[in-house]
């Protein structure tokens, strides 16, 4: 009998020893931020009544409390209400925090009333509380039934997963490439201990002229891609440089999250560099970049805030400056609460997310606009905010429209709560799009260049990149009253431009434009260059000529050429090589003296030695010659006229160039 008294003891010890080990394994979960993991723990722990008894009322007070914590940190309201209510049936709380936290909770539920109960309840234990009282305005207001905001909202769901989609950023000026933070299950990594869902990266998305976003895939595995929480990233204004936010943590130790940078080379992204804002255990967040490139905001932590997250900025005086001190945004933006997700639009206005000015529960998007003196702050309203999460907003640079996100159910049918994308336009907002088309062809035999290289930059600082398809064509999308320059490239070929200007454009109105391109395999003649007779002095007739040749080299910078003057069979071989060499190197001069490196150049005289070839253009021009004929001594001697000979000798007498590298790298 004794033996059995003995191993039931034995047993109830074991038990209890395995319920404070949980217990307490479940503390540190928290404490170290795994607030997904932790409530597993939590919720297992309080689901069994027999193992919570050997617990005291004071751990199980602070079990159900941080298993309230863990849900509304990680965005499951209704999960967070139950667990803050279960401590309410066992008996009436004392720890005051816990009217806060549910009060909140209440809000993103919509359940206002019973909301304000409890913040004022916990206004008793704080009554100089302003973000409580913040909090009491919110209800108050969104009792009131606010104004709805003119917009329309829709999620897209071509680009939402079951997991949490959000923070959005246009990766192109056309708005057609959009970069967005994910943690859908295609990652294939470890599940992160604060969500509960693999480690997020970026994804992109393209548009399509059929009017939907393509399937989102990773953006460039290769050098961004990594085993943290990568994610809310912004764009300088040409849209090759990347700012973005890195979050790290290791096994008993809390990271915090540090903003990265990446440049943009040949389409991909190049190994990314942290920027020194702070130090490790501090979170900087949320990056963006204002217009003109000097300003950079993002959330932080940092000490000397009002309380949670705040916005910051750190300043430059140029764009090869290094980011100055971090500033606090100051108290018109930031609360008690927590301020995130700027984003800083053309303009001046600063749009952000909180949960510390009036709204209608959890995080809303708020409008920061320059007075002069400060900040107006104002609620964006209804669709766009809602009594859930609602945050990282981004515009189109001049139209009412982008996109943010939302953790608000997608539908009455749906049982998740996970962060989705959504888009919104404006009521008057008036969709009319506008396109530039081009089409890439060989200069030379007129056939189309597939996989051509084509940047479009505007007089609005929109820097577009494409290359052709199969067919040699290319379409972006532009802004009305902007001009633009086109600059279309292929290996092999010399660089071709085209401008145009959108201003005056009416509904429904698109350009159309054909750049050619000329190879290089072979040499390349420049018409109406001409020299004093006999000499090597050139002409004022030239200039047009001459400037069309520097306007070449600079417009195809990493060019090495030969620069190769010919003359006719007249005089003596000595002569004419002579002669031709000091007319390349005259050539060769004036570009020197226009500011072409002298190190790109070789002047090469070639006398008479090579005679001009007909050519398609030539035999149209000059219809008694034949294509391929080459207009060597014997071949003039055959015509029959001193006039078409004379042609033929003026042929002969040609500046040329012949491409001999691609790859110049300036003298520093």
């Amino acid at each position: 009998m004794k033996t059995l008294l003995y191993i039931g003891l034995a047993a109830l010890l074991l038990v209890s020893c395995s319920v404070r080990a949980k217990f307490n394994k479940a503390n540190q979960t928290f404490e170290e931020g795994g607030y997904y993991k932790a409530a597993k723990s939590y919720k297992t722990l309080s689901s069994k009544s027999s193992l919570t008894k050997k617990l005291n009322r004071d751990e199980i007070d602070l079990l159900n409390f941080r298993l309230g914590e863990s849900y509304r940190i990680t965005g499951k309201y209704k999960e967070a209400q139950a667990a803050y209510e279960r401590m309410f049936r066992r008996h009436t709380p004392e720890l005051p925090e816990v009217y806060l936290r549910y009060g909140q909770v209440l809000m993103c539920n919509n359940d206002y009333d019973r909301a304000s109960e409890q913040l004022l309840l916990y206004k008793k234990y704080e009554p100089d509380n302003r973000f409580v009282d913040s909090l009491l305005a919110a209800v108050t207001w969104a009792k009131s039934n606010p104004a709805q905001s003119k917009y329309t909202v829709s999620a897209v769901t071509s680009l939402n997963s079951r997991n949490n989609d959000y923070a959005p950023a246009y990766a192109s000026g056309d708005y057609e490439v959009l970069y967005f933070t994910s943690s859908r299950k295609a990652n294939k990594s470890r599940i992160y201990d604060v969500t509960g869902e693999p480690a997020s990266n970026l994804y992109a998305s393209v548009f399509s002229r059929r009017g939907a976003w393509g399937k989102p895939f990773p953006v460039d595995e290769e050098t961004l891609k990594s085993k943290q929480e990568d994610g809310a990233c912004a764009f300088n204004s040409d849209y090759t440089l990347l700012y973005f936010t890195r979050c790290g943590k290791v096994k008993r130790e809390k990271k915090g999250c540090s903003i990265f940078t990446a440049q943009r080379k040949d389409d991909l992204w190049e190994e990314p560099v942290k920027l020194p804002i702070t130090d490790d255990s501090v979170t900087v967040a949320h990056p963006s970049l204002s217009a003109d490139e000097l300003t950079l905001y993002f959330a932080s932590d940092l000490p000397g805030g009002y309380g949670g997250m705040d916005i910051w900025k750190v300043t430059r005086s140029n764009e090869a400056d290094t980011w100055g001190e971090p500033i606090n945004m100051g108290a018109a933006i930031n609360t008690g609460g927590n301020e995130m997700f700027p984003f800083a639009r053309n303009g001046g206005n600063l749009y952000f997310a909180s949960d510390g000015h009036v709204g209608l529960g959890g995080l809303d998007i708020f409008k920061a606009t320059p007075d002069g003196a400060g900040w107006v702050v104002e609620n964006m309203g209804e669709p766009l905010n809602s009594p859930a999460d609602d945050f990282a907003i981004i515009f189109e640079r001049d139209n009412e429209r982008g996109f943010f996100t939302s953790n608000r159910k997608a539908s009455e049918k749906a049982s998740r709560n996970d962060d989705n994308l959504y888009a919104f336009t404006g009521e008057s907002q008036h969709n009319v799009e506008f396109y530039f088309s081009a089409l890439v062809k060989n200069a030379k035999t007129n056939a189309m260049l597939p996989a051509s290289d084509v940047r479009l930059v505007g007089s609005n600082g929109v820097s577009l990149r494409r290359k052709t398809g199969d067919n040699g064509q290319i379409e972006f999308r532009v802004d009305k009253g902007t001009d633009y320059l086109v600059v279309a490239s292929h290996k092999g070929y010399l660089n071709g431009k085209t401008r145009f200007s959108s201003h005056g454009w009416t509904d429904g109105y698109s350009h159309r434009d054909t750049i050619l391109l000329t190879p290089t395999d072979k040499p390349i003649e420049i018409p109406n260059i001409f020299f004093e007779f006999g000499k090597a002095a050139l002409t004022d007739n030239s200039r047009a000529a001459l400037d069309i040749l520097i306007t070449i080299m600079n417009d195809n910078p990493t060019l090495v050429i030969e620069l190769r003057a010919h003359t006719d069979n007249r005089g003596s071989d000595e002569t004419n090589y002579a002669m031709s060499q000091q007319r390349a190197q005259a050539v060769v001069d004036y570009l020197i003296k226009h500011a072409i490196d002298e190190g790109r150049m070789d002047a090469v005289g070639l006398g008479e030695s090579q005679p001009k070839v007909v050519d398609t253009e030539t035999a149209r021009q000059y219809p008694f010659l034949r294509i391929g004929a080459r207009l060597d001594e014997r071949y003039i001697n055959s015509l029959k006229s001193e006039e078409e000979r004379d042609i033929c000798h003026l042929l002969n007498r040609r500046t040329e160039f012949q491409v001999l590298d691609d790859n110049y790298v300036p003298q520093q």
